[in-house]
């Protein structure tokens, strides 16, 4: 049987990896719907979708980050991090989903007219999924135990 330690850092690392594996999937699909149609991606294209990938993760890395190093205020608005952690991670996951299958169903429907779709496409996903994918991390992190920094109901704390 693992250790409570080794479990809420494994925990925490799999939620993470699940907000930072469903950002990806609304862009490449986005990058899809685009290359079936008869025009090849330009590099820009390709530029602005990874690098939206890559600097998501950095910010969900920070955001956790932050969360694990800064310590607790009294009047926290998360009182339960770990389950604040899992239910933003879920929601960010299945906010990629869901954007994604618009994406999808959108393509299907009608061909993508990329520079036409992008701001509202890009609007949705920075202010609503990625905000939503940042506090996931906060709380995860949060959730974390740090040297020196006692655990909720830790009985020794109370000593």
């Amino acid at each position: 049987m693992p250790s409570g330690r080794q479990h809420d850092r494994r925990t925490g690392v799999a939620f993470l990896s699940l907000v930072a594996a469903t950002n990806v999937l609304p862009w490449m699909e986005l990058l899809l719907g685009q290359t079936a149609a008869a025009e090849p991606l330009g590099p820009s294209e390709i530029r602005i979708v990874i690098g939206t990938c890559v600097l998501a993760l950095v910010f969900l890395l920070c955001a956790w980050f932050f969360g694990r190093r800064n310590p607790a205020l009294e009047n926290a608005w998360i009182t339960e991090p770990r389950r604040a952690g899992l239910r933003f991670a879920l929601a960010a996951a299945a906010g990629n989903l869901i954007l994604a299958g618009a994406i999808r169903w959108l393509g299907v429907r009608r061909s993508l007219d990329i520079p036409r779709d992008l701001p509202i496409f890009a609007g949705v996903w920075y202010l609503v999924i990625l905000p939503i994918g940042l506090v996931a991390g906060f709380s995860l992190g949060r959730a974390g135990r740090m040297p020196g920094r006692p655990r909720e109901g830790d009985s020794r704390a109370a000593l």
